[in-house]
């Protein structure tokens, strides 16, 4: 990998203590000297995670506790404030999503602005149960539909982007995942390059998802980003 990038990698977390420390040496092991810092934003998780990271005593490895905020789309945000690597990348600290493409993508800004993990192109698939799988691939197609094809996974959520990218997309904190193909797009409409790269979505094995028993708020999820894509293709911004 080339040594010009320096890599600040996000973790989101809450309630994660039983995967944040695999996460975190997989994706340290995985970038090597490339690693320029691990930022965990914490949601002030009962199970102390943030305590974890504290305890871990490497100055690469940082964590922000936060007590008075909460949500995915304002830990990615107060991430990237806070990096200081001329790459940023992102992804959930369960390992669904392995952390081993996070070079993967990295490898590919010699050529791109963003690299995008995606479950829709060579290499890629989503084993998760079915019912949540054909879920994300409708919501996809949706996406490919109204805001077009050029990316293939607007809801991938796992991305790597060049820092000064990432300074020059504003995008809405408020909500859940969406903010991704908020990002994404207002990225391409700016005229920055964007490729794929396929990995295995696995279903977590430790700690219980926020989502998956809860089919309420899948829907309420799908609702969101189904008007998050409409408005932000009618949006004049």
């Amino acid at each position: 990998m080339d040594k010009k990038f320096k890599v600040s990698v996000i973790f989101p977390s809450y309630n994660e203590s039983e995967n944040i420390e695999e996460a975190i040496g997989r994706v340290a092991n995985a970038l090597g000297n490339n690693l320029h810092e691990v930022i965990v934003v914490d949601d002030d998780s009962p199970d102390g995670t943030w305590k974890i990271i504290q305890n871990m005593k490497n100055f690469r490895y940082k964590v922000i506790r936060r007590t008075n905020e909460r949500g995915l789309a304002s830990a990615i945000a107060r991430g990237i404030k806070e990096s200081t690597g001329n790459v940023v990348a992102w992804l959930d600290c369960d390992l669904g999503v392995p952390p081993e493409v996070v070079p993967k993508m990295v490898e590919k800004l010699k050529d791109y602005d963003l690299a995008i993990a995606s479950r829709y192109v060579e290499g890629g698939k989503d084993l998760r149960p079915k019912f949540r799988a054909f879920g994300s691939h409708v919501m996809v197609l949706f996406a490919n539909m109204v805001l077009g094809s050029e990316v293939k996974d607007y809801a991938s959520g796992v991305i790597a982007v060049k820092k000064e990218v990432a300074n020059n997309i504003n995008f809405s904190t408020r909500g859940f995942g969406e903010y991704f193909i908020e990002f994404v797009y207002k990225s391409i409409k700016k005229g920055y390059k964007a490729t794929e790269v396929g990995y295995i979505y696995k279903q977590r094995k430790k700690g219980k998802s926020k989502s998956d028993d809860n089919i309420l708020l899948l829907i309420k999820y799908a609702i969101q980003y189904a008007a998050k894509i409409i408005k932000i293709r009618f949006s004049r911004s």
